[in-house]
């Protein structure tokens, strides 16, 4: 039984790591791993209350073309294969993981966008909740910055 889990995550591992021309988007986009690794948790945050909502979409997609200053054209690839990835995912480690790297600071900056991702649909779910609280103890972020990013977020 330990073989098969071994054997299933190792699989998991190498295909990630192959991913070959899938990569060559966000890479050709001029975007680190860190970056395109906090997009797709915003995409998956987005289908945490199994409902993405067009405000949450159209978030990330501004959200990529202002912050990373994307063309158009890049926008919509990198947001297509994040989006892709955010829908075959199964855990949230592959992907935090990927952020462990980030300053404290710059942990806590995707923490707020992923809340602002959260309050776009004007409704916070249950899910959504739970899930922003399990990527800020994965990220190692103190819970009173948890509150502080979720209040500072909050719509008005």
């Amino acid at each position: 039984m330990f073989n098969l889990l071994k054997n299933l995550l190792e699989k998991a591992s190498n295909d990630w790591q192959g991913a070959g021309a899938a990569e060559q988007h966000w890479q050709q986009a001029g975007l680190n791993e860190a970056e395109f690794m906090a997009v797709v948790l915003m995409l998956q945050l987005s289908h945490a209350d199994f409902d993405s909502a067009e405000a949450e979409q159209q978030l990330v997609q501004r959200y990529l073309s202002e912050e990373y200053r994307l063309t158009p054209e890049h926008t919509k690839k990198v947001f297509a294969q994040a989006q892709q990835m955010a829908a075959d995912s199964t855990c949230l480690h592959a992907y935090t993981s990927k952020l462990k790297s980030l300053t404290e600071p710059q942990r806590i900056a995707v923490l707020d966008q992923l809340w602002k991702v959260a309050y776009a649909d004007g409704n916070i779910d249950p899910h959504e909740d739970a899930m922003l609280r399990k990527v800020a103890d994965l990220l190692f972020i103190r819970h009173s910055d948890f509150i502080q990013s979720k209040l500072a977020n909050k719509p008005t």
